[in-house]
């Protein structure tokens, strides 16, 4: 049997998946899933909470320090300047 659910609220989505996921091991498959973490942010959106985007993001600062850094932007500069 197959079951389809709307689900309009999407902070729900996460939370109905680990309920299903729990039945797993009684045969409960989830076939299809859209994709939960994908959000189309408008630009406006971006202008107002660019801050907390850029806050939020995780950067090995010993990268910047790297031959590999040096290689990769090596690399980005000969391709923006073809």
């Amino acid at each position: 049997m197959q079951l389809i659910v709307d689900i309009k609220n999407e902070s729900l989505i996460n939370k109905i998946i680990q309920l299903l996921e729990i039945f797993k091991h009684d045969g409960v498959e989830i076939k299809q899933r859209r994709a939960i973490n994908k959000i189309d942010y408008s630009d406006e959106y971006l202008e107002k909470n660019w801050k907390e985007f850029i806050m939020g993001c995780k950067s090995d600062p010993s990268y910047y320090k790297s031959e590999q850094y040096y290689e990769d932007r090596g690399e980005y500069l000969m391709e923006k300047y073809k």
